[in-house]
């Protein structure tokens, strides 16, 4: 896998099939976009390429809200890696990122950029300045730039729907195990051992 610490670093010769998110956790709900993604590249005409972006999009635009991460960047990284993607894109989110109008985004960025064929995303996935964007303005760029979109439906365990959230809700009460049912594997963190601490 390579990895590129910004979209303009990231170059390939191939077309590409795209998702992207924040990915907190790589719970999941995540799994199954990144199944996906794997499927599509299966012939090896295309190559697959996670977007995500650092630091998150909240820590930036709502600086007064404490948000608890799953992972470091460093540990979602390494959950990339194991499911076999081509190309991660860990890009810098910043307000001048966030200005960008959805549709410059997709043919700047998506169509110019990285040469998109498909792009594989959630349901419930928003883009754009102020995230204004929905699935459906996606489909339209699709229809307009000549590239795919293909929607992933909720994923669900005993019908409550998995997110970051509930996970983060889960450790927080101690449920350890509901929490590892959530991400799919055993939740682990990592850091530096202070003497005395």
């Amino acid at each position: 896998m390579t990895v590129s610490h910004s979209i303009n670093a990231f170059s390939t010769s191939k077309k590409t099939i795209i998702t992207l998110g924040t990915f907190d956790g790589v719970h999941l709900g995540h799994q199954s976009i990144l199944k996906k993604l794997l499927e599509a590249t299966e012939n090896g005409v295309y190559e697959s390429v996670v977007i995500t972006f650092y630091p998150h999009p909240r820590m930036v635009l709502q600086q007064e809200y404490s948000l608890q991460l799953l992972n470091s960047i460093e540990e979602k990284t390494v959950l990339f890696e194991q499911f076999g993607i081509d190309h991660l894109i860990i890009h810098p989110f910043d307000e001048t990122f966030s200005k960008l109008s959805a549709e410059a985004f997709v043919q700047k960025i998506l169509v110019d950029q990285l040469h998109i064929h498909k792009i594989i995303i959630g349901h419930d996935h928003r883009f754009g300045e102020n995230r204004t964007a929905t699935i459906h303005e996606l489909i339209s760029f699709g229809e307009k730039y000549h590239f795919e979109v293909e929607q992933i439906n909720a994923e669900a365990i005993n019908k409550i729907a998995v997110s970051s959230t509930n996970i983060r809700t889960a450790l927080a009460n101690g449920s350890i195990q509901l929490a590892n049912r959530y991400l799919g594997y055993d939740y682990s963190f990592s850091g530096k051992v202070i003497l005395g601490k």
